[in-house]
């Protein structure tokens, strides 16, 4: 059995006039290694942090940015830490999957009718990217999302039950089971590693202006495309 932890980046927030898509993450891990993910995590908050704050989780941004429990460390503190928990990646067996939906065109192709299908139509083209990725069954594990939530699960439900029930016409699923459940983040280590893959992916997409932020991107870049199994290009 396969935990497929998806998140999102790229929707809202004050960023996202400089983020142009909405890309879906999904970090696939075996049953086996979902609770050395978490301890993985645990320790990696434990050795950069001093301490593991209560309710904490990472998320890419905040590293990043050295905000929140991250204030204060230097740049390279921070690499650090990012780089320790991308290696988690390599250490419990995580692949990724993206697909992404470039907003402005899809404004563009159906006049702004669209626009709040984007979250859907990213989430067809990722899980069918997972379905078809290894005969292993799938569980769909998802951050909330308030506004999507039921009509993203009415969604995977037709896509698993006839190839028609997607946003667009696409394939039925054949190893995805049950339902989509959404999960706080805190509470979900999956989800929190699938957040910050999807931001070194979002943050990929732009040139850093400073050398050293640009060299510190491309590691962790580099470490997310070595594990990273199936994707689709952005759409449309």
């Amino acid at each position: 059995m396969k935990l497929v932890y998806i998140d999102e980046t790229g929707s809202v927030g004050p960023g996202a006039r400089h983020q142009p898509y909405l890309t879906l993450v999904a970090a696939i891990v075996d049953e086996s290694n979902v609770a050395p993910l978490a301890k993985g995590l645990e320790a990696v908050a434990a050795k950069h942090l001093g301490w593991v704050p209560a309710r904490f989780e990472f998320h890419g941004n905040e590293i990043w940015q050295g905000t929140h429990h991250w204030e204060g460390k230097s740049p390279a503190e921070l690499l650090a830490a990012y780089a320790d928990l991308m290696a988690l990646l390599d250490t419990c067996d995580v692949d990724i999957a993206h697909a992404s939906i470039h907003k402005a065109n899809l404004h563009a192709r159906y006049r702004g009718a669209a626009d709040e299908n984007a979250y859907r139509l990213a989430l067809q083209f990722l899980v069918e990217k997972v379905d078809s990725y290894g005969s292993d069954l799938k569980i769909l594990i998802a951050d909330e999302s308030k506004d999507q939530q039921v009509p993203a699960v009415r969604m995977v439900a037709g896509m698993q039950s006839w190839s028609w029930g997607g946003e667009v016409p696409g394939k039925q699923l054949t190893t995805v089971i049950d339902t989509l459940h959404f999960v706080d983040s805190c509470a979900s280590p999956g989800v929190q590693i699938a957040d910050l893959v999807a931001y070194v992916i979002q943050r990929s997409r732009r040139k850093e202006s400073h050398p050293d932020a640009q060299n510190m991107l491309d590691r962790l870049w580099h470490a997310v495309a070595s594990r990273t199994r199936t994707y689709r290009e952005p759409w449309p």
